[in-house]
């Protein structure tokens, strides 16, 4: 039998406050989820709260209180920039976090694994700095100009020692291919081979390097030039 490969699509911001009640954030990311699913029905003779029920039952969620969902859902869709970014996470892997309790570390690796997501997007490879990375598990679209703006929640684990050991459990749990041999930052991808990863990571390197050194050449050019201008 086929694995379904439902995903939910979702804005990176709802992730904000996983850490303190990851049950809220789920349900919040399932409200606004099948609000959005919902919106893509066309069928005139069912109104908005049928089709909500509808995409539920598609998904196979039994909704306690529909109208409240329905509410919650359309109120997070319209209350959150449309071009915010997002990030899809497998049915499978939701309902593993949503109905068994896990450690804290591993509810931190699902954030990571979401924030690299996130920011990959549709590219096959992409290179990423702690801080950014850091900012999107934390639920934040955009980098916090230093670490004391995350949350005190995740500020514990923007140690190096702390991602070092998060990128290893996402590369030996999560599928991540990573490199960052001499480079500021990291190189992340989930479809490119190791090889191929560091390929790319090394071009864009010596891409760096070659117009460092034009720059520095131009920069003596004009230095020796004003010594000239000087000897007249």
């Amino acid at each position: 039998m086929k694995e379904d490969q439902r995903y939910f699509n979702f804005p990176i911001v709802l992730l904000a406050g996983y850490l303190d009640d990851h049950r809220k954030v789920l349900d919040d990311i399932v409200d606004y989820c099948l609000y959005e699913q919902s919106l893509g029905l066309e069928d005139e003779d069912e109104d908005d709260l049928e089709k909500f029920s509808i995409v539920a039952d598609y998904n196979y969620i039994q909704i306690g209180d529909p109208e409240k969902s329905f509410s919650n859902g359309k109120g997070l869709y319209e209350s959150i920039p449309y071009n915010t970014a997002k990030v899809g996470l497998s049915l499978r892997i939701f309902w593993d976090f949503y109905k068994n309790q896990k450690p804290e570390f591993e509810n931190v690796c699902l954030l990571a694994f979401l924030a690299i997501k996130s920011i990959l997007h549709n590219k096959p490879y992409c290179k990423v700095t702690n801080k950014f990375w850091l900012s999107r598990m934390d639920g934040k679209s955009k980098s916090v100009k230093e670490l004391t703006d995350l949350s005190s929640r995740m500020q514990k684990y923007s140690t190096e020692y702390q991602t070092k050991k998060i990128k290893y459990e996402l590369i030996e749990s999560w599928g991540l291919i990573h490199y960052s041999r001499y480079t500021r930052g990291f190189y992340v991808s989930y479809k490119l081979s190791l090889e191929d990863l560091i390929f790319h990571a090394e071009k864009q390197r010596k891409k760096y390097r070659e117009k460092q050194q034009r720059k520095l050449i131009e920069e003596a050019r004009l230095k020796a030039l004003e010594k000239l201008k000087n000897l007249k």
